[in-house]
C-alpha cells in the first residue's frame, strides 16, 4: 500500500474515537502562468492526484463539476473532504506547491455562464473570463461592467448602479437568440432610465 493511503488510514484510525469529522469545502486554485491550456493540464493532473490519493468528493450541496475560471481568469476546482491535511500532503507528495493554492470555505458557487456553463464565483460576471459571453452591457453613465445581479432593484425594471448609483433600466436583448440559435449579446442591456418627477 502506498505512503499516502497509509497516512489515511491512520487519520481515519485516530478519528474513529473522536466525534464524526464535518466535511470541509476546499478550491484549488491554479497559479496564472500565461498559458491557458497548460494550467487546465495542472488542474486536471492535481484532480486525478488527489482523487486517488486522498478522500475526496464532490459537494453534494453545491455540487460543482469540472474546472472553472474565476472572475480573475485562474482555473479552479472545489472539492469536499473530511481530512483536508490530507489533500495539503498530495499537494506537497506530487510537488504541486508552486502550481497550485489550497483555501478552505471558498464563497458558494453562484449562477452559471449561459453560453459555456464556467462558473466564475458567488455572482455572474458581466463577462465570463472562460468564453468571453457579455451577459450584461456595461452601466450607460459611468461605463462598468456590472454583474446584473449587483444592480439594486427599485421597482419593476428599474435598478440602481451600485458604482455610480444612477438609475437604469434592465431589459433583455431582442432578439434574444441570433440565427445560429445562441444568445444574442450582450443578454442583458442596461439603460439608462427616464426621470421620474414626482407629484407633490
Amino acid at each position: 500500500m502506498s505512503r499516502q493511503y497509509n497516512r489515511i488510514e491512520d487519520s481515519e484510525r485516530v478519528t474513529m474515537d473522536r466525534e464524526p469529522l464535518m466535511p470541509v469545502r476546499m478550491r484549488a486554485t491554479v497559479r496564472t502562468t500565461g498559458d491557458r491550456a497548460a494550467e487546465l493540464r495542472t488542474a486536471a493532473d492535481f484532480r486525478r492526484d488527489l482523487w486517488a490519493h486522498s478522500p475526496v468528493e464532490v459537494d453534494p450541496d453545491h455540487p460543482l463539476h469540472g474546472t472553472h475560471r474565476s472572475e480573475d481568469g485562474r482555473a479552479y476546482f472545489e472539492f469536499v473532504t473530511a481530512f483536508p491535511e490530507q489533500a495539503r500532503r498530495v499537494m506537497d507528495d506530487f510537488n504541486y506547491g508552486n502550481a497550485i493554492e489550497l483555501s478552505e470555505a471558498p464563497a458558494l458557487p453562484g449562477e452559471e455562464c449561459l453560453n459555456c456553463g464556467n462558473v466564475a464565483g458567488p455572482i455572474r460576471p458581466a463577462v465570463c473570463p472562460n468564453c468571453g459571453f457579455q451577459d450584461v452591457s456595461p452601466c450607460p453613465i459611468c461605463r462598468q461592467a456590472v454583474p446584473r445581479q449587483a444592480y439594486i432593484g427599485l421597482a419593476g425594471e428599474r435598478y440602481r448602479c451600485p458604482h455610480c448609483q444612477s438609475r437604469v433600466r434592465l431589459r433583455f436583448n431582442s432578439p434574444m437568440f441570433v440565427a445560429n440559435g445562441d444568445y444574442n449579446q450582450p443578454l442583458v442591456i442596461v439603460e439608462e432610465a427616464a426621470a421620474v418627477h414626482e407629484v407633490r
